[in-house]
């Protein structure tokens, strides 16, 4: 049953990823990568999963900060490899975040 459970639950999560990167409401700005920072989880008492935070920062200066899910790191291989500093142009959706309702949820990088 754990792993149909585990299965349903990640099934969900591809689908509202899939979700997000057709929704027309996509905002782009262009700036530079920030850095990556690890959080680690932990479940009754121990460490058990670590989530990836990737921040950038738009043209103004503002930083914005988006979580490095499985479907993310799947559509966007290359945020693994930024460099800080690195310009890029970052675009998401603000009508959909990651699956703990903190973060919106990054749709493309260039």
């Amino acid at each position: 049953m754990g792993a149909a459970l585990y299965s349903g639950v990640t099934l969900y999560h591809h689908w509202k990823y899939k979700q997000a990167l057709q929704s027309p409401n996509q905002i782009r700005h262009c700036g530079k990568f920030i850095e990556q920072t690890k959080v680690v989880h932990e479940r009754f008492g121990r460490s058990d999963r670590v989530e990836h935070i990737y921040t950038f920062s738009n043209e103004l200066g503002v930083s914005f900060s988006f979580t490095g899910s499985r479907p993310v790191i799947k559509q966007l291989p290359r945020l693994t490899s930024l460099q800080p500093e690195q310009p890029v142009c970052f675009q998401y959706t603000p009508s959909a975040k990651d699956r703990n309702g903190l973060f919106f949820t990054l749709t493309k990088i260039e």
